[in-house]
């Protein structure tokens, strides 16, 4: 898709024209300062266009973003499942030695109360 002299607004730097694609990235112009942003993603968050065909090839584009991002994070999850079952510590998930937190104490209480 051809992004060059497409309109576009920005949330803060108001109304721009896309000047190039470079890969996962587009530079806008707004009233001549020349701003960088990661395609798809600003499209996303920060930029709009208004014509309705590319905006639709946009939102194809953000979707296969969020699914190929949605892979990797399962992926991960399913890393650390089974690390943590074969017992291997994963940093930042480690086991509390020094007996429970504050938190897991303030549980077991409202459980023996009830």
């Amino acid at each position: 898709m051809v992004f060059q002299n497409i309109k576009v607004t920005h949330k803060t730097f108001g109304e721009g024209i896309v000047t190039a694609r470079e890969g996962n990235y587009i530079n806008v112009s707004f009233g001549g300062s020349v701003k960088r942003f990661v395609y798809p993603d600003a499209f996303d968050r920060f930029l709009t266009v208004e014509d309705e065909s590319i905006l639709s090839a946009i939102k194809v584009d953000i979707d296969a973003s969020k699914r190929a991002k949605q892979v990797i994070i399962d992926k991960k999850n399913e890393e650390n499942y089974r690390a943590m079952t074969r017992g291997i510590v994963i940093p930042g998930k480690e086991a509390n030695v020094e007996g429970d937190s504050e938190e897991d104490e303030f549980r077991n209480k409202e459980a023996d109360e009830f």
